[in-house]
């Protein structure tokens, strides 16, 4: 099966094509000025011709389909939509969080992926073996460590990753677990990564294909909608 893997959620790009398990191509570029919308589909036109690939030969669209920037979130979203309904193609979202742990994720340990929610807070979940361990909701650094401390053993190593890391190292001095910071090349979301969630979760069974199903988890409401409610 072909699969294209795409994430804007954060502050990078990445888009990355893969044949079943193995990887043809992958491009991720960084930068905190990064324009989505502009920079997303040339960087897929340029990996299906690298990889001598048209995208009626994808079989399954992969997106990171949050928590995170919302406009960010929102081009992907579109952009993927667009491609699997022209192709005929199934469209599965992966949650960013998921994803980014899956980047940084080491034999045996727990990893803590968080993402910057601006005003001291992040989103963030644990995850041990893959598995989400709480919610992602947008909390504060104090609240976070008092959720996750009673899910952590003695002598458990925790990675922490993550465009938040710059909060959270900012708010907490002394911890009562072990943590390793991830090294930069795995503070960022891999589509690699994302393209090889949606293929195991349609092995499954258990991943929606519709792409007209397809839609965003932002963890908490974008603030135009949240003025209406106030």
């Amino acid at each position: 099966m072909i699969i294209l893997g795409v994430d804007t959620s954060g502050y990078s790009v990445s888009v990355a094509l893969m044949q079943d398990c193995d990887l043809l191509g992958e491009y991720t570029v960084l930068s905190k000025d990064l324009r989505n919308a502009v920079t997303l589909q040339p960087l897929i036109d340029s990996l299906m011709v690298s990889c001598r690939m048209k995208l009626n030969d994808v079989e399954l669209f992969a997106v990171a389909n949050g928590p995170g920037s919302f406009t960010g979130i929102r081009s992907g979203l579109v952009t993927v939509k667009a491609m699997a309904y022209a192709a005929g193609s199934m469209a599965v979202g992966i949650s960013s969080l998921r994803a980014l742990a899956r980047v940084a994720q080491e034999l045996g340990a727990l990893v803590l992926p968080m993402f910057d929610a601006r005003g001291g807070r992040v989103y963030s979940s644990l995850y041990r073996d893959g598995k989400a361990c709480c919610s992602d909701e947008p909390r504060a650094i104090e609240a976070l460590v008092r959720q996750v401390v009673p899910m952590i053993g003695e002598g458990e190593r925790v990675i922490l990753t993550g465009n938040g890391l710059a909060v959270f190292e900012k708010e907490i001095v002394d911890l009562p677990f072990i943590t390793v910071r991830a090294p930069a090349e795995r503070q960022i979301i891999r589509a690699s990564a994302v393209a090889q969630l949606a293929l195991e979760d349609w092995k499954r069974g258990v991943a929606e294909t519709d792409p007209f199903k397809l839609d965003a988890h932002y963890a908490i409401a974008p603030s135009a909608e949240r003025q209406k409610q106030t």
